[in-house]
């Protein structure tokens, strides 16, 4: 089982420096979880929306890598919609939208434990020469 999605499963030490681990994989979907320490954190105690972007851009690569192709990002827009205080964790979904021979488009949130959508956006993630 350690070797399924082994691409999506690569050492990534951004990740590891932020607190974010996986919590699944499938050919088409993630998720992702984010501990929140002091150092996630904005000027204003809230989560800080880099690690968000962060969140989202690293589940739409895991997800893109699942189908055994190596991928590089192109474009992130992203939505930021809310912002919370004193959580312990966030979490991060990526879902195709759609998968070609170049190009995969992933629709990426980020949400609290309790699913408060806090981050809405479109990764778009290039295929390069495995």
């Amino acid at each position: 089982m350690a070797e399924e999605f082994a691409l999506s499963r690569l050492k990534n030490p951004f990740m590891e420096y932020n607190g974010i681990e996986i919590c699944e994989i499938s050919l088409d979907h993630s998720v992702l979880k984010a501990t929140i320490t002091d150092n996630s954190e904005n000027p204003y105690g809230m989560i800080h929306g880099g690690l968000m972007y962060t969140m989202m851009d690293c589940s739409a690569g895991i997800t893109a890598r699942a189908d055994n192709h190596n991928y590089v990002t192109q474009n992130v827009y992203v939505n930021y919609l809310s912002n919370v205080k004193d959580k312990d964790v966030i979490y991060a979904e990526g879902t195709v939208v759609k998968r070609g021979r170049s190009v995969t488009i992933i629709h990426s949130i980020v949400r609290t434990e309790e699913g408060k959508l806090l981050a809405d956006g479109t990764v778009t993630m290039h295929r390069i020469n495995d």
